[in-house]
């Protein structure tokens, strides 16, 4: 994930790298390819490219994700125990420790995609849908956990923002006030997503359509 989308990688300086021969890397260089993390291109000007973002497989999911999670919001309601309140500011304390940890910006993105996904899995929990974020998590395209980390690498305020929407997720729920988090929810997946990375990293035949998506 630390690669940028339309890098060009190179079979023999990633075997020096890693100080194993090249039969390694050609074996993982075809299993990224499989799964359309990287791509081969022919000719003159080929040679082995960090796939580009596929922007409409990410409209598919980040949509799937805000009907599933709006849902689960709704099925919690306003009636979080103790136990459960405490768990999720347990949650957002390690966040804000890890923004304020001083830790360098890639272990920061990475790092802050692995609890905003223990945030969010913690809802189904809740809700006893378990199984449902276990599936939509783990079945992701690699795609959406490159943007979330490209974007929380490359845009150094979208890390803070993420933390205080998670406060306002937590503080509605408490409240049950699930009446504007459809909306608001819509803006928390989509918002950083669709405005904080260079169109050159994307490739779609429908950049258009994915747009107008978010701004509807």
């Amino acid at each position: 994930m630390e690669l940028l989308p339309g890098q060009n990688v190179n079979e023999g300086e990633t075997a020096e790298r890693f100080s194993v021969s090249r039969t390694p890397v050609r074996d993982a260089f075809r299993l990224l390819e499989m799964k359309g993390l990287i791509e081969v291109k022919r000719g003159g000007r080929g040679g082995t490219f960090v796939s580009l973002i596929n922007i409409d497989e990410l409209d598919d999911i980040i949509y799937m994700r805000r009907i599933l999670e709006t849902a689960v919001v709704r099925e919690i309601g306003g009636e979080l125990s103790t136990a459960q309140e405490v768990r999720l500011r347990l949650l957002l304390s390690e966040q804000r420790a890890l923004l304020d940890s001083g830790l360098d910006d890639t272990g920061l993105a990475k790092k802050f995609l692995e609890l905003d996904n223990e945030l969010h899995g913690a809802l189904f929990q809740l809700a006893n849908k378990d199984t449902v974020w276990t599936r939509i998590s783990g079945d992701s395209p690699p795609h959406y956990n490159r943007l979330r980390v490209l974007t929380n690498l490359y845009d150094k305020k979208a890390l803070e923002k993420l933390y205080q929407e998670h406060v306002q997720i937590v503080e509605a729920i408490k409240r049950g006030e699930h009446a504007g988090l459809e909306e608001f929810y819509r803006t928390h997946l989509y918002g950083g997503a669709w405005t904080s990375f260079p169109k050159l990293w994307v490739k779609t035949v429908n950049f258009s359509r994915a747009i107008c998506n978010f701004h509807a």
